[in-house]
């Protein structure tokens, strides 16, 4: 496993993304809010850079252009190999196989840019088109890390092995552990991760903003872009002085600013669902909502029925139950979408829930 070995200064700032997903936009204006300074401060970017949005190919060559900077280090995430291995390794089975569950994706970007829109026929020449045309932009993803690690610190995708020799963890760990922060490890470092966003936790209080369990000692960051109905980019901060360290937090919605026009105290508070273990029982409806009685848990709330489903024969739910979130006039609001007389969004505080729509 390629691991970048960082040796820190006395006093800097260490700014940690993870996430991007396609947003290169976002991830501008993060930086910007940040105050990032390339010559100052080291920039982390902790994989998955790639996919679910629409700007994979300015995000490749923005970040490679920050890269550039060696006080600037992206590792890579498991969606960034996705086009890593579409490029290099898939057969032409897997490869079509691919565009079954994702027909948009980076290397689909790629090969439409240069006029390719189908790989059943002369297979192998028109991707060796595409790999020509983005050299650059494919070896840089290929080449990418694994891991950073520090003094105090490793920064890794998703997580690692419980195990003192860590850089050892199997693949699928580093880059694709869910519910990591769950789990535990024997290192005295933290370790900080991505991945998995801060909302699917109860300890993220409602929120996608970062989780810091110092007993753990794991940071998760993932603000859940383009993965949670309401996502952000987080930018978490470590100040370094000395062996003393300090951490802040800013982030930037994906959506307009909307302002609230006037209070909003709703009766409701939010119930914590784990959208894997849910087990919903439906007691009433009104409209577009749904009650409910999580059998898993024993709590009860609303939720729009339109987030939840069935498997495993099973109602589960990917919202909390009750998300109706406290508002005042002139607070900033950021609407991802609506339920009947509710938009669901962010707040400036980060908290993520539903308002009525007379409040914007």
């Amino acid at each position: 496993m390629k691991i970048v070995k960082v040796a820190l200064p006395e006093n800097c700032r260490i700014i940690c993304v993870s996430d991007v997903h396609g947003h290169a936009d976002a991830f501008e204006k993060l930086l910007d809010k940040c105050e990032y300074d390339p010559v100052k401060d080291y920039l982390f970017i902790l994989g998955d850079i790639l996919e679910k949005g629409t700007q994979n190919i300015e995000m490749i060559r923005f970040v490679k252009k920050l890269c550039q900077n060696k006080k600037a280090i992206c590792i890579q995430g498991n969606n960034d190999t996705m086009c890593e291995r579409m490029a290099y390794r898939d057969s032409k089975e897997k490869f079509l196989s691919r565009l079954v569950s994702r027909p948009q994706n980076t290397y689909m970007d790629m090969a439409k840019e240069i006029g390719i829109t189908d790989f059943t026929e002369d297979f192998e020449s028109k991707r060796g088109r595409v790999n020509e045309s983005f050299n650059e932009e494919l070896e840089f993803i290929r080449d990418l890390p694994f891991a950073i690690d520090t003094k105090d610190y490793i920064f890794v995708h998703a997580g690692i092995e419980n195990r003192q020799d860590w850089e050892n963890s199997a693949e699928v760990v580093i880059q694709n552990d869910y519910w990591w922060l769950r789990k535990e490890h024997c290192l005295s470092k933290t370790v900080v991760v991505g991945h998995f966003p801060c909302y699917n936790f109860a300890r993220g209080k409602n929120t996608n903003l970062p989780i810091i369990d110092e007993e753990k000692r794991i940071i998760d960051i993932d603000g859940g872009c383009s993965v949670k109905w309401v996502g952000q980019l987080n930018g978490f901060i470590i100040n370094k002085d000395g062996d003393n360290y300090s951490y802040e937090t800013r982030f930037t919605p994906l959506v307009p600013e909307s302002v609230v026009t006037k209070d909003y105290n709703p009766e409701r508070s939010y119930k914590y669902l784990d959208y894997e273990k849910s087990d919903l029982e439906i007691i009433g409806k009104d409209g577009v909502f749904i009650d409910v009685i999580n059998k898993a848990d024993g709590t009860a709330g609303r939720i729009p029925e339109c987030c939840t489903g069935y498997w495993n024969d099973r109602l589960h739910g990917w919202i909390n139950l009750d998300s109706f979130v406290k508002v005042k006039k002139d607070d900033k609001y950021y609407i991802y979408g609506e339920f009947g007389d509710y938009y669901i969004g962010l707040c400036e505080n980060g908290q993520v829930g539903m308002i009525p729509k007379e409040c914007i």
